[in-house]
């Protein structure tokens, strides 16, 4: 068989029944080599962008095509119009343009509630050569859905092919479910049992980071250097392009100091080192700044090394291209925000008289009494504790701050419940042999093993602390008085340890009134609840305590949960599943939970109560406590966030302070707040004594909260915010229209490839969902090769549950459009969508349209009394490796006689021609079945097709000239736009260099480590500033050829014979 002629570099290919981009050609070097080698990029929507090599001479079949010259080969019959219209549809779908950056995709097909001000993000994301942006959204408002949205963009428009999402333990599994369940994004979650499963599968010789593309890694694992080092290698081996690093949190990888001038930790380095070598950077943080100048600048330079160069002062003109900064309170002021909750802070003030306890519900003021409840009799031991312990610090707790931790510690333990304090008090007095020294903390039974991934266990973390606290106290001067005050809180604390507090009283007495009256037989109401607390001992006792209160209720054993420090991701599923779950499905109602539940989890379901039960002394914890419910997509107006409070204890002035005043941070200072927090926790750090309320009353502003202000919340302005929404509503509607899309085509979609797979429709059912009536879609039963499809659509899989037996159960009913809340077990169909993705690749599989389809159909049209022809092409521009830079789809219309004659196939040869294209989605979904067609007509249109689509190609070549002539422009005004734009950000930043170069700090600063640091910065700023000139030289004109389009191509799609329903 003789060899097909060698291609050139530009030519496209046939190679294994695909079609491809020939990008070089290496001849043959010698007698012994005889073959050529060629690259090739694959050109097909269902293999885009996928690098192939060959030795031409040995491949079979290979051969230089031209696509556009075999038109629609010869018709032998016509295709039904449904059929036909979900083919034009997913082309429609899946083209893109970088022509202009203002037009959305990804919003369009992702499964979420589309909120304007989410998009915001992917505006900026767009704008930008590279995609370096800081994303600082308050808690809550949704910046794992901004993340993916440009994510799913990027991919979308082939600029990142490798992506690596670095996150916090305790949110790895929330980071993959989102991704996956929202964008249709498959990312592996990297971790000892991922290596472990990969090397028994693919052996120990193959690099664990290249078996995948996207991953989900947390900090805790990315510190160890058999992981870091094997990452590094091989980001070094594939090279930047097309690779994109997101850092969720990432104000923790920034340099820190509670100092002067911030000092790099191992985290900065590491990061940094890593940081470097991806293209595109995606940094999330609701508070990025620490107060600290040229920490923000070097978290900066992380992100944009091109922008921005630690050590010199960052401008806002420098930071408004990349920073997106936007608070719940901005929002709620424009009237934007009517999907976030208002947040009411509830104090409980609890006071002792004749023997009982009371509870005072406080309003907002913190002053206001709004109830009053009796929660009978009590004794006061946490208040006689308190005063012995103070007097017991006095005289024996040292001056200096680490001497004074034990004393600290038992107070905070104390201020959480008096068995967490016996039992450190207990450890504490068997230093010097006065009680049994009790170092097993809590019961770890029921706790996971602690593992790099899950971090470690509540009941380590009390073993630790234990053990800390006996080292300390061991060579503590114990005096006569002190031995006595040490014994009676060891007896008195012993005595009421297992015993209800007021704080527990008060509790039960909200349950009661709230949730269930916890009598024999009593049902539960449908309201959940939240109860935090610092330490797992008290945790502990509470759920003692509840579970006995709880006893004899409806299916009371079943009503609380507990999310602790240590649990694996298929137990913190589990609890989260349960508690977001519905109501009547699911029978928890309280959940205690310690601090591993509070960043990063959706607890919002059907939640909108939280108490803490002990007022954290790191106040930006209270803060993320409090947003595990006062979040996006919570269901309820108002949430509410309760805190106890003693009137008789000195100590919770203090903590009364504490909480009302984060509440006022986050409301009125955005940043700011975390810089404020800080101090505040400084002001508790050495226990809660005389001073310590003024000193926390004095943390306002200072020169660090300047700072900050300075440098970030001058983002922040109500009026660029209104102007901004205002832009990004007239930019979606636009996206909406050019991308055509309507859930109600999806379905249509659905159902012709369920048929293709020899399958029924989708069916419409009602359900009743959480006493509303719902209407959903009941998927079909398919072939068994669906069977891993599908599975995107079952319920979750138990635990000890076979693959066999949970694929026996049925899938979930399907909606269409974002079903309210997130705890719906309806699953949604979106475009990105598993199901949805392998119905629409089999109409883009470059096979489909030669062996599926004709491309030509007929429908029957009550808009027009003559009969017309509409034909499509595509028209394709690819840039450098073969990346779409631009597509979409061209039609001609024209007049089509029966007879011939004038006017017969001349292209727009009256308005009505036009009209007709603008009218095309209308007149598809009214058409009937291709039967609606008598068979005469078929037959003529049949014997026509082939001559009439020849005949209107050439006006569709020209058609898609002249539009090919307008996107080569707009992408060579946007590559020199973008240029210049780059080549200023360099000369700007040269200015900074020197500048900061300039400077004298050094002397002011005091600390060893503090002047070390400078010194690194100045000589980093000295090595960038000698960078920028190559860089001044190369990087603007490498900007622009990404812009430059390698090839230009126009494909026959299909045509529609528009036929009068009056004939």
């Amino acid at each position: 068989m003789p060899t097909a002629p060698v291609p050139c570099a530009g030519d496209i290919a046939q190679v294994r029944h695909r079609q491809y981009l020939v990008n070089e050609v290496v001849a043959p070097s010698g007698v012994r080599e005889q073959h050529t080698l060629v690259r090739l990029t694959c050109l097909d929507d269902d293999a885009q962008g996928r690098p192939l090599s060959v030795l031409w001479e040995r491949e079979l079949a290979a051969r230089v095509i031209r696509p556009e010259q075999g038109g629609l080969g010869t018709p032998e019959k016509l295709d039904e119009p449904r059929r036909f219209a979900a083919y034009l549809h997913a082309l429609k779908w899946s083209s893109v343009t970088a022509t202009d950056a203002r037009l959305f995709q990804s919003p369009f097909r992702a499964g979420i509630h589309l909120l304007d001000h989410q998009l915001t993000p992917l505006k900026k994301a767009l704008e930008l050569p590279r995609v370096n942006l800081f994303i600082a959204d308050d808690v809550g408002l949704g910046k794992t859905i901004e993340a993916g949205l440009v994510m799913q963009e990027m991919m979308l428009r082939q600029r990142i092919d490798r992506a690596l999402i670095v996150c916090p333990a305790s949110v790895t599994l929330q980071w993959r479910d989102e991704m996956e369940k929202r964008f249709g994004l498959h990312f592996e979650i990297f971790n000892s049992e991922f290596v472990s499963r990969r090397r028994q599968e693919r052996g120990f010789q193959v690099p664990v980071w290249g078996t995948h593309s996207r991953f989900i890694v947390s900090y805790q694992t990315l510190r160890r250097s058999e992981y870091f080092e094997p990452l590094k290698t091989l980001m070094e081996e594939k090279g930047r392009h097309k690779s994109m690093l997101v850092l969720d949190e990432a104000h923790v990888v920034a340099p820190a100091s509670a100092s002067r001038y911030a000092v790099d930790t191992d985290t900065t380095r590491s990061i940094r080192s890593l940081a470097e070598r991806f293209e595109h950077r995606l940094f999330l943080s609701a508070t990025p700044h620490n107060g600290h100048s040229n920490s923000f600048s070097a978290l900066l330079e992380m992100l944009d090394p091109q922008r921005f160069t630690r050590g010199t002062r960052v401008r806002e003109s420098q930071l408004a291209p990349v920073m997106v900064r936007r608070l719940k309170s901005d929002l709620r002021a424009l009237g934007s925000a009517q999907q976030y909750p208002e947040r009411q802070v509830v104090g409980v003030r609890l006071t002792h008289a004749s023997g009982r306890w009371g509870a005072e519900w406080l309003g907002p003021d913190g002053t206001t009494v709004e109830r009053r409840v009796d929660l009978g009799e009590g004794s006061t031991a946490e208040l006689d504790l308190s005063t012995k312990l103070a007097r017991y610090t006095e005289l024996l707790a040292p001056k200096s701050k680490k001497g004074r931790l034990v004393f600290v510690n038992l107070q905070k333990r104390l201020l959480s419940s008096v068995e967490a304090f016996h039992r450190t008090l207990s450890v504490h007095a068997a230093a010097f042999g006065a009680g049994a020294l009790a170092l097993d903390g809590a019961d770890a039974s029921e706790d996971t093993p602690p593992s790099e991934e899950h971090g470690e266990t509540d009941a380590v973390l009390e073993q630790e602390l234990a053990a800390s606290i006996h080292e300390q106290s061991q060579g503590l001067p114990v005096g006569v008085q002190a031995r006595q005050l040490l014994d009676d809180m060891l007896s008195l604390s012993a005595r009421h340890r297992t015993r209800r507090d007021a704080k527990l009283l008060a509790l039960l007495q909200w349950i009661r009134e709230h949730q269930c009256a916890l009598t024999r037989g009593a049902a539960w109401k449908p309201r959940r609840v939240i109860v935090f607390t610092e330490y797992g001992d008290t945790l502990r006792h509470l759920k003692e305590q509840l579970t006995s209160a709880f006893e004899g209720t409806q299916r009371g054993d079943e009503r609380i949960l507990a999310m602790t420090g240590g649990l694996d991701d298929a137990r913190r599923a589990e609890i989260q599943e349960a508690f977001n779950g519905p109501l009547d499905e699911f029978p928890v109602r309280v959940l205690l939970a310690t601090d591993a539940a509070r960043e990063g989890i959706n607890l919002q379901g059907h939640c909108a109560d939280l108490f803490h039960f002990d007022v954290p002394w790191n106040p930006s914890r209270l803060e993320q406590r409090n947003g595990r419910i006062d979040r996006a997509l919570q269901p309820a107006p108002v949430v509410r966030c309760g805190y106890f409070i003693y009137s008789q204890r000195a100590e919770d002035a203090v903590l009364d302070t504490v909480a009302r005043k984060v509440d006022t941070i986050v409301r009125e200072l955005g940043s700011l707040g975390s810089v404020l927090m800080e101090q505040m926790h400084d002001a508790l750090a050495q226990g809660i004594t005389r001073g310590t309320l003024e000193g926390v009353k004095r943390a306002t502003t200072s020169t660090r909260t300047e700072v900050t202000k300075r440098e970030l919340e001058s983002q922040r302005t109500l009026q660029s915010l209104r102007k901004e929404l205002d832009t990004i509503g007239e930019l979606k509607e636009r996206s909406r229209e050019v991308m055509d899309f309507a859930p109600a085509l999806l379905r249509d979609a659905l159902d012709v490839g369920f048929e293709l797979a020899g399958s029924k429709r989708l069916e419409r059912e009602t359900l009743a969902v959480e006493g509303q009536a719902q209407e959903a879609w009941k998927v079909p039963e398919l072939p068994a090769s669906w069977s891993r499809t599908l599975d995107s659509i079952r319920p979750r899989r138990e635990k000890d549950e076979t693959p066999w037996d949970w694929r026996k159960r049925p899938v979930s009913p399907v909606v269409f459009e974002a079903p309210p809340g997130v705890s719906s077990k309806l699953s949604h169909l979106h475009l990105s969508h598993p199901i949805v993705q392998r119905v629409l690749q089999r109409f883009l599989a470059q096979g489909f349209s030669a062996n599926d389809l004709s491309r030509v159909t007929v429908v029957k049209s009550k808009r027009d009394a003559v009969a017309r022809v509409i034909v499509f092409g595509r028209l394709s521009l690819f840039g450098a490796g073969a990346a779409r830079l631009h597509d979409e789809v061209v039609s001609v219309s024209a007049k089509w006689l029966d007879g011939g004659g004038k006017g017969h196939l001349k292209p727009f040869g009256d308005e009505a021609d036009r009209r007709v294209i603008e009218q095309l989605e209308s007149t598809l979904a009214e058409a009937p079945e291709l039967s609606a067609t008598s068979r005469a007509v078929q037959a003529r249109l049949i014997a026509s097709a082939a001559s009439d689509f020849a005949t209107l190609w050439a006006s569709v070549e020209a058609e898609a000239s002249l539009r090919e002539k307008d996107a080569r422009k707009k992408l060579a005004q946007r590559g020199t736009s973008e240029a210049n734009a780059l080549t200023q950000i360099l000369l700007n930043q040269r200015e900074a260099i020197q500048e900061a170069l300039g400077a004298q700090l050094e002397l002011q600063l005091e600390a060893q480590e503090e002047r070390e640091q400078w010194r690194r910065d100045k000589s980093h700023l000295e090595m960038r500033l000698s960078a920028l000139s190559k860089e001044l030289r190369e990087e603007p004109d490498a900007l622009k050829t990404t812009y430059e389009v390698q090839l230009a191509r126009v494909v026959p799609v299909g045509m529609i014979y528009l036929w009068p329903s009056t004939r």
